[in-house]
C-alpha cells in the first residue's frame, strides 16, 4: 500500500468554515466538499427534539502519519464525538495515478510504501477521478477504453489549500467526481487512460486514485468474482 488513505469527513454544514480552517492549519490539501443531507426520518427527529440538519461531505487524501494528529485533532478540537456533530472515515489507497495527482494531495512527490497484501487479494477496487466540470464524458470515454463499464458521476467543490480560504477571501472551484467500479485486473489500464486523456497537464486537470472494495453486490459480473 501507498501510505496514505482517503478521509472523509461528514459534519453539519453549518462547520464548514470551521473545518476548512482545521485542515488548512495541518496542511490536508486537495479538499473537495460536497452539499448532502441527514436522513433520520421525521419521527426520529420530533422524539429527540431536532430539526433535520443540512451536512457537507468532505473528501481529502492524508498520509499515514497525519492520520494520528488529525483524528485527536478532530476529537478534542472539533468535538467530533459530541452527538450529531459528525463522522470521519479513513480508507486504504492502493493506486494514485501519477505524480502530479499525488502532488495535488500531499504535496509531496512521493511517499513511503508499505507492505500488505490488499493488491492481490482484493478483486473489485473503485476508482475515483476528480476533474473541472464538464470533463466527465472525456474520463468515461478514456475509462471504457481499457475496460471500464460505467460510472456514477457527483458534483463538488475544490475547498482545498490552494483554491479555499485565504486572507478573507473565499474561492470556490466547480468539479465533479466519477466513480468507477472495476475488476482489479484493469485498474492500472484505466487509470492511464484517464490520466492521457484528462490528467493534471490537460484541460479537465484531473486527478486520479482507487481503493480496494470488500465486497460487492449489485453488479452480477463482480459478484461471481
Amino acid at each position: 500500500m501507498l501510505g496514505i488513505k482517503c478521509m472523509i469527513t461528514i459534519t453539519k454544514r453549518e462547520y464548514a468554515e470551521q473545518y476548512l480552517d482545521f485542515f488548512h492549519r495541518r496542511q490536508v490539501k486537495g479538499v473537495i466538499s460536497k452539499l448532502c443531507n441527514g436522513t433520520a426520518n421525521d419521527t426520529t427527529l420530533d422524539f429527540l427534539g431536532i430539526e433535520k440538519t443540512e451536512k457537507i461531505m468532505f473528501e481529502t487524501i492524508v498520509k499515514d502519519e497525519q492520520v494520528g494528529d488529525i483524528v485527536k485533532g478532530l476529537i478534542y478540537e472539533m468535538n467530533i464525538n459530541a452527538a450529531g456533530n459528525g463522522i470521519a472515515l479513513f480508507i486504504p489507497i492502493d493506486c494514485v495515478g501519477g505524480v502530479s495527482s499525488l502532488k495535488y494531495f500531499t504535496g509531496e512527490v512521493s511517499v513511503e510504501k508499505k507492505e500488505s497484501n490488499m493488491d492481490k487479494t482484493k478483486s473489485v477496487v473503485l476508482i475515483i477521478t476528480i476533474v473541472d466540470k464538464g470533463f466527465t464524458d472525456t474520463v468515461m470515454d478514456a475509462a471504457r477504453s481499457a475496460g471500464a463499464s460505467g460510472g456514477t458521476v457527483v458534483k463538488a467543490k475544490g475547498t482545498g489549500a490552494e483554491i479555499a480560504k485565504f486572507f478573507g477571501v473565499s474561492i470556490s472551484e466547480e468539479k465533479e467526481m466519477i466513480y468507477i467500479a472495476t475488476k482489479n485486473e484493469n485498474r492500472d489500464d484505466i487509470i492511464r487512460a484517464i490520466m492521457e486523456k484528462a490528467g493534471r497537464d490537460t484541460n479537465a486537470h484531473g486527478v486520479v486514485f482507487s481503493i480496494p472494495v470488500e465486497g460487492v453486490v449489485g453488479i452480477k459480473a463482480f459478484e461471481e468474482i
